[in-house]
């Protein structure tokens, strides 16, 4: 198989977001290939008409055509050559990914994907791109061989004997043209078929009784060096004025077969990665999960729900008590999945500490901010709700940053106090005084603090409007104190209508009260 340079290999990349297409490209240009862009399905189109990329990596929801129609377009047009299309999505859900695979996609990535991942598969395409390219140059040069004709075309008689063989013939089982003629045909066929071959024309003749007439199969041919191969082989049955012959047509399907198996063989290997990857992901949950202290998420003041649109959940909540101190988070690092839990574990730990030593809220929130700054990479950092409060001095505070806005609730769920997010995410920029300052309030038994991770208020249905503060203001103010947060999971569940989320969504609801 040739070696294909990646150096020539143009990709097309469509997404409606800059920032995943600018990503893609320096995935791409950091692999060797060249790199194309679209922002729509319909762009990418014409763009596909006009420039005839090697490879398309396809988004599914984006403006003025969606990317099933787009794969869809593009399979039409395409003609022969077999073009690559995988795609990359944020959809999860199996109907997601058997529609993509249905539209005639040949893969599909979950997105946000690795580096490694992504190179990985692209290696693959790449290396059926090279297998799909070598069976296109076997058949033109069998073409510009044969004058048109691909196939290997022999006429034998009622004995057997080959009357004419044509180039491809010649090529196929390694013999001369003149070699051939008037040779028994049964030279091309390892045991036990050739001694068996006479005996067939035979009886086909006397009883009509078929062996391989009238049917296209596959069967082993022998070369003129004795290896032994797949062909495929169809005979008609011919009458002429001498008397009665047979064409047969034969292809040589080694290269298919091979690449074939080169497929499943790539079938079992990402199956098998599927599966490691599924396991170690289930190990990583359960050891997060043993992170977080259960007894005080049960506290009977704290009501809270979690709802991951993957195994793993970039959101966390939890909940904390010290003399007299009741502490609450709610984090929501980029992105989703395993990256983004690792993201905002460094702040659990942090947390529970602070809340043990019990730290003013100021200096909590300094010290989870420092602590994410050192251990996350660029352009990673988690939006987070803090809360603190005391039963001493009668008061709570409140600091957020890079979340929508916390709500402070009376009896009736109507908003006393809102408070706005003021500050940067955590994990950007060195700690300050005023970038840690909390805002304060009273405490008042029926009041509640509510936070909401911005995967709640952009929760949608396919084409349909986000869940907004609005609608969740009123689920809060139509349900009971106690009953809060099973209302907001109820009806986020009815506005979604089925359709997976396409954020982590989190809510967290603290009574302010002590026991």
């Amino acid at each position: 198989m040739s070696v294909i340079d990646h150096g020539r290999i143009r990709v097309l990349v469509v997404d409606d977001t800059a920032a995943n297409r600018n990503l893609m490209g320096a995935f791409l240009r950091k692999l060797g290939f060249q790199y194309l862009a679209a922002e729509n399905g319909r762009e990418a189109v014409e763009l596909f008409e006009r420039e005839r990329p090697d490879m398309i990596l396809m988004d599914l929801m984006m403006p003025e055509m969606d990317g099933f129609e787009a794969t869809r377009r593009i399979r039409q047009i395409q003609g022969e050559r077999w073009v690559p299309i995988v795609i990359m999505s944020a959809l999860t859900s199996d109907q997601d990914v058997v529609a993509g695979l249905d539209a005639q996609a040949d893969d599909y990535l979950v997105k946000p994907v690795s580096f490694a991942v992504f190179s990985a598969k692209l290696r693959t395409m790449v290396r059926l791109l090279a297998a799909q390219r070598n069976l296109e140059d076997a058949l033109g040069r069998m073409s510009a061989i044969t004058d048109s004709v691909i196939d290997g075309i022999i006429a034998i008689d009622q004995a057997g004997l080959i009357q004419s063989a044509n180039p491809a013939v010649a090529r196929i089982f390694g013999y001369r043209q003149e070699d051939l003629v008037g040779r028994n045909v049964s030279l091309l066929m390892p045991e036990p078929d050739r001694s068996r071959h006479d005996g067939h024309i035979a009886r086909y003749l006397a009883t009509g009784e078929r062996h391989v007439i009238g049917a296209l199969r596959e069967v082993m041919g022998r070369r003129a060096s004795g290896e032994v191969f797949t062909l495929e082989l169809g005979v008609s049955h011919v009458q002429l004025a001498d008397g009665p012959a047979f064409i047969g047509v034969v292809r040589d399907v080694t290269e298919r077969l091979r690449v074939q198996q080169a497929l499943a063989d790539n079938a079992a290997r990402l199956q098998s990665y599927h599966d490691e990857q599924e396991a170690e992901q289930e190990l990583a949950r359960s050891i997060m999960a043993r992170q977080i202290r259960k007894d005080w998420m049960a506290d009977p003041r704290v009501q809270h729900a979690v709802m991951p649109t993957r195994h793993f959940s970039g959101d966390l909540v939890v909940v904390a008590r010290n003399e007299g101190r009741l502490y609450a988070m709610l984090a929501d690092a980029t992105g989703h999945g395993l990256a983004a839990a690792l993201s905002v574990q460094p702040a659990l730990s942090t947390f529970y500490r602070g809340a043990a030593s019990n730290q003013p809220l100021a200096a909590l929130v300094a010290e989870i901010n420092n602590q994410l700054r050192d251990s996350l990479p660029v352009g990673r950092f988690v939006g987070a709700a803090l809360l603190c409060l005391d039963e001493v001095r009668g008061c709570g505070e409140v600091w957020v940053g890079g979340i929508p806005e916390v709500w402070l609730l009376d009896g009736a769920g109507q908003v006393t106090t809102r408070f706005p997010s003021t500050h940067l995410p955590l994990g950007i920029e060195a700690s300050t005084p005023q970038e840690s300052q909390p805002q304060t309030f009273a405490i008042q038994p029926s009041l509640q603090v509510v936070m909401a991770s911005d995967g709640v208020l952009e929760a949608s249905a396919p084409g349909g409007p986000p869940f907004g503060p609005e609608r969740l203001l009123a689920c809060l103010a139509a349900a009971g104190p106690a009953a809060r947060v099973a209302r907001v999971r109820e009806h986020l569940a009815a506005h979604l209508a089925g359709a997976p989320a396409h954020d982590d969504m989190s809510v967290l609801v603290v009574d302010c009260r002590f026991p």
